[in-house]
């Protein structure tokens, strides 16, 4: 048995252990709940804006972390004629999550809001895990010479709307403040869970704002450089949030932003790795020539 397989089976089974103990034994999960508010209490602690966000999404940044890597663990578990598709082991992730987020919240005193909770935060974790699985599984493809041209006048502007975003003078949603509020009390009323306030929605936001940076990073350098968008996310990041402390006096520089910052841009370099594969493939499909080597496996996939 190849030792990936031995690992990933492993852990797998540690997984299913620990599902089990929390099902049939509450105490445990309760304990293990209030281990972690007491971690999150030390890390705030700390100051400088960490973890300032609400309670609650915290909590279920947390379940998307653990179940990020399930889709890629279920996959290498399996090898041989036991090798598991790609979307077969993102559903069978996903099912498990649902599994486990059902029996925690029939334990808890608000079943309906536990379960919507782990079930949004687990759907998230599964289509990240999707996305590592992906470029796990991608080989090595370099950029073309346009697609390099194209990634590096796109990083051009997006840089500029970086800086512009970061070293304005005041907070650039500062005006659409009551706006924002007005819309998220009309989503807490349909549905969505109270602890996406408006803390929770900057720093999803934060996130999203540096998914290009990452992306772009990889499709100007190729799949080998995925470290490198994902680097460019937190150099970047924490120069903008260093220059508002120094420099801008209305602005609060956050540990939070450049944690929100850094994943943004880690995401990204695993979108770019997976779109520079599927080129790859489309190229390797359509030649024809003699003598085509087949490409090597990516530095992210090892």
């Amino acid at each position: 048995m190849p030792r990936r397989t031995a690992i990933a089976r492993f852990v797998l089974g540690c997984a299913v252990l620990l599902a089990v103990v929390v099902a049939t034994l509450p105490g445990v999960a309760s304990g293990a709940v209030e281990l972690f508010r007491a971690g999150v209490a030390a890390l705030r602690g700390v100051g400088h804006g960490l973890l300032s966000v609400e309670d609650g999404f915290v909590t279920a940044a947390a379940v998307t972390l653990v179940v990020v890597p399930l889709p890629a663990l279920v996959a290498a578990a399996g090898r041989g004629a036991a090798a598991v598709a790609g979307w077969r082991a993102s559903v069978w992730a996903a099912v498990a999550c649902v599994v486990v987020v059902s029996i925690r919240a029939a334990q808890g005193t608000t079943p309906g809001p536990t379960w919507v909770s782990g079930v949004l935060a687990s759907a998230v974790g599964v289509l990240l895990g999707c996305l590592l699985l992906a470029a796990l599984r991608t080989r090595a493809v370099a950029p073309t010479p346009r697609s390099r041209r194209l990634a590096t006048t796109l990083l051009a502007l997006y840089g500029i709307g970086v800086l512009l975003v970061g070293f304005w003078g005041s907070p650039v949603d500062a005006g659409a403040h009551p706006g924002i509020l007005r819309v998220l009390d009309l989503a807490h009323r349909a549905g969505l869970p109270l602890w996406f306030g408006y803390g929770a929605l900057e720093f999803t936001a934060n996130v999203l704002f540096f998914v290009p940076l990452g992306l772009l990073v990889v499709l100007r350098l190729g799949t080998r450089a995925w470290w490198a968008g994902a680097a460019a996310g937190l150099v970047v990041s924490a120069a903008i949030e260093v220059g508002q402390a120094l420099f801008l006096p209305a602005r609060f520089a956050s540990l939070d932003d450049v944690l929100a910052n850094t994943s943004g841009a880690v995401i990204g370099a695993m979108a770019g790795v997976v779109l520079l594969g599927l080129r790859g493939r489309r190229t390797t499909a359509g030649t024809t020539a003699p003598g085509t080597t087949k490409p090597r496996r990516s530095a992210a996939g090892r």
